[in-house]
């Protein structure tokens, strides 16, 4: 039952996706009410399940993931946005739920749809007759490998 937990993140995730693909932006206030909502999903699991520890963790890797997906735009500029920071967030509140295995596989997804994302987007770019030309929207990777991560969690986590 915890992973229905995870719809929050996921239909805020969906969300983001959609824009990004469409405007190359992360509206923050659509963030802030997906981590939220998601926060509260949080907190009814923790109760239910009587684990408040459930929270901590959840808030801590989803820090942690946030503040590395901010190291690497860092280092890169242009490569990644704020936007893909604050996503990183409130989708590794979901993913930070089911724990350290989690958000492993997540990154190592992330890396791998990644790649592929790239490759194929600069292939096919459905937008090069606009303004976006060349530029590759990356939270529909964050939210497909998060998808992918839980669905790990599941099975052998």
């Amino acid at each position: 039952m915890s992973y229905l937990a995870c719809l929050p993140s996921l239909l805020c995730g969906l969300a983001l996706c959609a824009e990004d693909v469409r405007h190359r932006r992360v509206p923050r206030a659509w963030v802030a009410v997906g981590s939220l909502t998601q926060l509260l999903a949080l907190i009814v699991v923790a109760v239910a399940e009587n684990n408040a520890f459930v929270i901590l963790q959840s808030l801590l890797f989803a820090l942690l993931c946030a503040a590395v997906q901010g190291a690497l735009a860092l280092i890169r500029p242009g490569a990644l946005g704020f936007g893909d920071v604050t996503c990183t967030f409130v989708i590794g509140l979901a993913v930070g739920m089911f724990g350290l295995f989690a958000v492993v596989v997540w990154w190592l997804a992330k890396g791998a749809f990644g790649l592929l994302w790239m490759a194929g987007w600069r292939r096919f770019d459905p937008q090069r007759r606009t303004p976006y030309r060349g530029k590759v929207p990356f939270v529909p990777v964050i939210v497909v490998a998060a998808v992918a991560a839980v669905a790990c969690a599941a099975v052998w986590g």
